[in-house]
């Protein structure tokens, strides 16, 4: 899996972490737009086979790349504002079978047939799950706020352990990544970022950079 990563630096010590942005995990080739173009230009029964084929055979990447345009043109400039995602989308990956899964927070035979009609093809699995993808990025932003505040001095414990964080869509949980995992820092950040139980906490070390 492919992951893209948001930079924010905090002011007060100048270190830089890793926000990782799932929503940017895959991306479409403009070759094979290019050929699928190609395709369509073609007329009669043998070429409409070939262009069947080709959309029962899209990839993960191409499915991604669909559905993210479904929600808007410019998604690739807006990929970290939560107000981009529908209420139902709880985030999309490739499971281990290499079959492209959407997740939505209602059920699946809910938005199958939606989704199906703005992907072009079945060729997907949904599954359900309890957050949606809006409120994971919503707890993002108020993690890059607090991260870039001035006001929040260097000994705070959050500060000075965190070491990054990133929405898990496959577990369905914003997963905050801390140098040492213990009670004092855990209630400073439910304190003065966010209770939100899709939080859970991880040992993680700050990352190099170079």
């Amino acid at each position: 899996m492919l992951d893209t990563y948001r930079f924010v630096k905090m002011k007060k010590t100048n270190i830089t972490f890793f926000l990782i942005s799932l929503s940017s995990l895959l991306f479409i080739s403009c070759n094979q737009q290019g050929n699928q173009r190609n395709t369509t230009n073609q007329s009669g029964p043998a070429a409409d086979s070939v262009l069947n084929n080709k959309v029962d055979n899209l990839s993960a990447t191409d499915l991604h790349e669909l559905l993210m345009l479904s929600f808007d043109e410019d998604w690739m400039e807006r990929e970290s504002d939560p107000d981009l995602y529908p209420d139902y989308y709880g985030g999309s990956f490739i499971d281990n079978s290499g079959t492209f899964v959407v997740a939505v927070t209602g059920a699946p035979e809910q938005y199958r047939k939606q989704l199906i009609a703005v992907l072009g093809t079945d060729n997907f699995r949904v599954e359900r799950v309890q957050y949606s993808y809006k409120q994971m990025m919503q707890v993002m932003d108020r993690i890059d706020a607090f991260l870039v505040d001035p006001a929040i001095p260097d000994n705070h414990p959050v500060m000075s352990h965190f070491a990054g964080a990133y929405p898990d869509v496959m577990v369905n949980k914003v997963k905050v990544m801390l140098t040492e995992v213990n009670q004092e820092v855990i209630n400073a950040f439910m304190k003065d970022i966010s209770n939100s139980p899709m939080v859970v906490f991880e040992h993680g070390e700050i990352p190099e950079l170079f």
